[in-house]
């Protein structure tokens, strides 16, 4: 290889199980790193894992040192990331991540959008519900805050928006389309307390570990859902 065409740049190890989705947005907002699937060579190393890891239901605030889902597969995940690098002799940096809201999401955002998109989405109308959510661009910013040092972080946007909000904002970035609500007796009767206790209760986690350590500013989900410009340069 001619030596003046090699790149050149630190090589970047990124881990991310379940969620390849986010790797265009390490690829084009970490410039000056060569993203790669394997510690060889790498200079940091980065694991996207995820709040689901821990083994809690509703409440807020929940820390890296929240009970995790014993033997769950994000536990394993995570434990074999810090084994490689290990190996590798690299500080290991984990992200959990809240739900992820991004081109190509998955898991509780993607059902939600799906729903809104086909026009079956039912919210409950006055639901002051929160949920933990980061959009994918704030991820390299948190990475680099930690990523030197390395340890345990969770990630979130810190705004903990609503779940109607949240529906609201997907809803308006899905061709402006509109949601419909029902009052919370009657969401209940048609569709049983178990369905509304689980779209009633709130789930945040705390990114406050993240914040110390760095200079982490994350975009709030919800406004950039509502205010970004999207064009053929956008992720």
């Amino acid at each position: 290889m001619n030596e003046s065409n090699e790149d050149k740049r630190p090589v970047l190890y990124l881990f991310t199980p379940s969620c390849d989705f986010v790797r265009p947005y390490f690829e084009r907002l970490m410039p000056e790193w060569r993203i790669a699937d394997t510690p060889d060579s790498a200079s940091a190393a980065v694991m996207v894992s995820s709040t689901d890891i821990y083994d809690v239901g509703c409440g807020t605030n929940f820390n890296e040192l929240s009970p995790l889902v014993p033997d769950g597969p994000w536990a394993c995940a995570e434990e074999s990331f810090i084994a490689a690098c290990s190996e590798a002799v690299l500080p290991p940096t984990v992200l959990r991540c809240a739900p992820i809201v991004a081109t190509g999401m998955t898991g509780m955002p993607r059902e939600l959008a799906e729903k809104i998109y086909r026009g079956t989405y039912i919210g409950i109308s006055g639901n002051d519900a929160r949920c933990s959510v980061v959009h994918a661009v704030s991820l390299p910013d948190a990475a680099r805050c930690v990523m030197t040092s390395g340890g345990i972080f969770n990630v979130t946007d810190t705004v903990d928006p609503t779940v109607n909000d949240l529906a609201e904002a997907l809803a308006w970035r899905i061709a402006q389309k509109r949601n419909f609500y029902l009052k919370p007796k009657w969401y209940r009767l048609i569709f049983g307390k178990k369905k509304y206790d689980r779209q009633t209760r709130t789930l945040t986690f705390s990114c406050e570990k993240l914040r110390s350590a760095g200079d982490f500013n994350p975009v709030s989900t919800v406004d950039y859902l509502k205010n970004h410009v999207y064009d053929e340069k956008s992720l």
